[in-house]
C-alpha cells in the first residue's frame, strides 16, 4: 500500500501493500517499544482519535490504506482471519476472528473453507451468515462503484474470465454474470463459507485480514454512499453517520458478543475521531497533554520536527516507536535509463545514511537494501554493488565512465515535495553529482504525486516511492511493483514506476505464484528482489519507523506491526 509521509496516495492500479514487523534496534541502542502500559486497562470513557489525513473510505471493500484498515478492522467490521493485538513478530500470526480457525485449505490451495463462530450479530441483533460475506466480497466486482479498493477477489477468485481476461462478473448491483460469482463462494451452511479459486494462493488466509473481504449486509448496502453509514458486525457503531471530511463518533454496539471475539477488548464506551488539524498541530497538542488530549491518540505519525521533542524529558514516557513496514526507495525507469550499468552507479552513489539522517535519524528509520521490508520471511540483508550504506561516487563514476556515455549524464529525479524530501533530494543530486551525473530535482505536489509519476508520458529517470506489503508475504510486494503486466498499459504505469516488464521476470513472478509451499514461495520472491536490486532497477533507501505520542490517561498503547505500525484500538483504554 502506498502511504507518503504526511498523507497517503491511491494507487494506479495492481494489488498492494500493509505489512509485519519485529522489535528492532532503535536510537541510543534501545528496543523499539509498542508504548502503554499493559495490563491495567479498564472499560470505560471515550478515547480520542486525532489525525491529520481524514480516511478516504470506511466502506470495507474500498478500504486500502493502513490507517483506515487498522481503525475499521477493530471497531467496525470482522474478517475471516485477523491479526493479533501483539508486538513485534507476534502481530504477524495470524489468528481466527469471525471464523473459527484460520481455514482449511485443499493440497492445491485452490479451494479454502471455513466454519464462522457463534453468536456473530450484526448491530441490529441479527446473525452474521456465509450469505453476508458472500454478498461484502461481491461488491468488489462492482468497479464503477466500488472504487479504490483492493483488487484481490477479482484475480483470485475462480469467476469466468471475458475475451481480454477479466472477471465476466460486474458486481451485484447490475449482476450480468452473477451465477458465475455464485459458483466461487459456495454456502453449504449459514455458517460455512468455501472459496473456489482459478489458481493457487497459498497465502490465501493472510489475504483474508483484509476488510474488503468482510461482511456487509445486502439490505443495508447504500453502495457508493456506503462510507458514510457502515453498519457494524465489530464491537463499535457508528453514532449517527459519519462524515469523511471531519470524521464521527463510534459508540458500542450492543449487539457485540465479546465471547464470539478473542482479539478486540473494545474498552473505550465512545470513540471520537477528528481529521483536519496538520501533523505539526496534532503534536503540538499532544505535547500540552491538556484537557480531552490526555485521553488521545493518533495515527499520524511524528513529523521531523516533532522527534526531538517528542524522544527528549517526560515526553519519552508517552512515546512509542515501531518499525512500520514501509520501505522508502528510488525507481529508475529501465525505458530512459536502458543501459544496466548507469542504473548500477545511481545505485553505487547514493548515502542510505544521509538519507535516514534527512528524514529525522534513526527514529524515522534505517538504511536498507531490499525493496522487502525486514520484517518479512523474504527479506535478505545484503550489500549489492559492495560500497555498503554510505554509497561510493568515486567507484559509482568508474561504472559510469565504463558505460561510455558522455559526462555529466543528464538525470531528473522526482519526489512528493515538502521540507524533508527536498532535503533528502539536496542530499541525493549532490552525490549524484559526485559520480558524474547532472541531477534536475522536480518536486511534485504531494496531493497528486502517484497519479503524475504513473503517467508514462511525465514520469523521470528516477522517481520517489513508499511501500508496504498488505499482508505478511513478498506475494504483496513484488508482484505489485515489478510485475509490468498488471502494470503497464498505454496510459499508466501503476505501480511500476520503473517501467519494467521483464519477461524472464515476469515468468518467475508466475513461477512463484504457483508454489504451494509457502517456504519455497518466499525464497523465490527473496530471488526477485535481489534480482531488480542487482539491476539497479530499484534503489531501496530506508526501512522506515514511526514515532507516535499518545495522552497521558492512555492505556494499553500498542503499535501493531501487522497493520502498518498504528496504535491498535482492540486493546487501547483510558483512565
Amino acid at each position: 500500500m502506498r502511504l507518503a509521509r504526511g498523507g497517503v496516495m491511491c494507487l494506479a492500479g495492481g494489488i498492494v501493500a500493509v505489512l509485519a514487523l519485529t522489535a528492532c534496534t532503535g536510537k541510543s541502542g534501545k528496543k523499539e517499544t509498542a508504548g502503554g502500559t499493559g495490563g491495567d486497562q479498564q472499560r470505560g470513557g471515550t478515547l480520542y482519535l486525532n489525525t491529520s489525513r481524514a480516511y478516504t473510505h470506511l466502506d470495507p471493500q474500498r478500504n486500502y490504506f493502513g490507517d483506515a484498515i487498522e481503525f475499521e478492522s477493530r471497531t467496525l467490521a470482522r474478517t475471516l482471519t485477523t491479526f493479533p493485538a501483539a508486538e513485534g513478530a507476534k502481530s504477524t500470526e495470524v489468528v481466527p476472528d469471525a471464523a473459527t480457525d484460520i481455514g482449511t485449505r485443499s493440497a492445491d490451495a485452490k479451494t479454502w473453507t471455513f466454519n464462522l463462530k457463534p453468536d456473530l450479530k450484526w448491530q441490529d441483533g441479527k446473525p452474521v451468515t456465509c450469505a453476508d460475506f458472500k454478498y461484502g466480497i461481491s461488491r468488489t466486482f462492482a468497479t464503477d462503484t466500488i472504487t479504490a479498493g483492493p483488487i484481490y477477489a477479482l484475480d483470485y477468485l475462480d469467476v469466468p474470465r471475458d475475451d481480454k481476461g477479466q472477471p465476466a462478473y460486474n458486481g451485484p448491483y447490475k449482476k450480468d454474470g452473477q451465477a458465475g460469482f455464485d459458483k466461487s463462494i459456495d454456502c453449504p451452511s449459514p455458517s460455512k463459507i468455501v472459496f473456489h479459486l482459478r489458481h493457487p494462493v497459498a497465502d490465501f488466509y493472510q489475504t483474508l485480514t483484509m476488510p474488503a473481504f468482510a461482511a456487509v449486509r445486502q439490505d443495508k448496502d447504500t453502495g457508493g454512499k456506503y462510507d458514510s453509514s457502515v453498519f457494524s458486525d465489530g464491537p463499535y457503531m457508528i453514532q449517527g453517520k459519519w462524515d469523511p471530511v471531519r470524521g464521527g463518533t463510534l459508540v458500542r454496539n450492543p449487539n457485540w458478543v465479546a465471547s464470539s471475539d478473542t482479539v478486540r477488548k473494545a474498552y473505550p464506551d465512545k470513540i471520537v475521531v477528528t481529521f483536519g488539524d496538520t501533523a505539526e498541530t496534532v503534536y503540538q497538542k499532544l505535547e500540552a497533554n491538556n484537557g480531552q488530549q490526555k485521553n488521545a491518540v493518533t495515527t499520524t505519525a511524528a513529523p521531523p520536527p516533532a522527534i526531538p521533542t517528542v524522544l527528549s524529558g517526560q515526553m519519552q514516557s508517552r512515546s512509542a516507536s515501531v518499525t512500520d513496514g514501509y520501505i522508502n526507495y528510488l525507481s529508475v525507469n529501465v525505458v530512459k535509463v536502458p543501459d544496466k550499468q548507469i542504473r548500477q552507479a545511481i545505485a553505487m552513489a547514493v548515502d542510505r545514511n544521509a538519507y535516514v539522517t534527512a528524514w529525522g535519524g534513526s527514529a524515522a528509520g534505517a538504511p536498507t537494501n531490499s525493496l522487502i521490508s525486514p520484517l518479512l520471511k523474504a527479506y535478505t540483508k545484503y550489500d549489492p554493488f559492495g560500497v555498503g550504506d554510505k554509497g561510493d561516487p568515486a567507484k559509482a563514476k568508474a561504472v559510469l565512465q565504463a558505460a561510455g556515455v558522455k559526462l555529466p549524464y543528464k538525470i531528473t529525479y522526482q519526489y512528493s515535495k515538502d521540507n524533508t524530501q527536498d532535503k533528502a533530494a539536496t542530499n541525493i543530486k549532490s552525490e549524484l553529482e559526485a559520480a558524474g551525473f547532472q541531477v534536475t530535482l522536480d518536486g511534485l505536489n504531494p496531493d497528486t504525486y502517484y497519479d503524475v509519476v504513473a503517467n508514462p508520458k511525465q514520469t523521470a529517470d528516477v522517481t520517489w516511492a513508499r511501500w508496504a506489503a498488505d499482508y505478511p508475504s513478498g506475494s504483496a510486494v513484488i508482484p505489485p511493483l515489478m510485475d509490468g503486466r498488471i502494470n503497464i498499459s498505454a496510459d499508466t504505469l501503476g505501480n511500476d514506476q520503473a517501467a519494467y516488464n521483464d519477461p524472464s521476470a515476469n515468468k518467475a513472478i508466475d513461477n512463484a505464484l504457483a508454489l504451494t509451499d509457502d517456504a519455497a514461495q518466499q525464497q523465490a520472491w527473496t530471488a526477485l528482489d535481489q534480482r531488480v536490486v542487482k539491476e539497479g532497477v530499484i534503489v531501496p533507501m530506508m526501512a522506515d519507523k514511526s514515532l507516535y505520542l499518545y495522552g497521558s490517561n492512555v492505556k494499553g498503547f500498542l503499535l501493531n506491526a501487522a497493520f502498518g505500525g498504528f496504535v491498535d484500538l482492540a486493546v487501547a483504554a483510558v483512565r
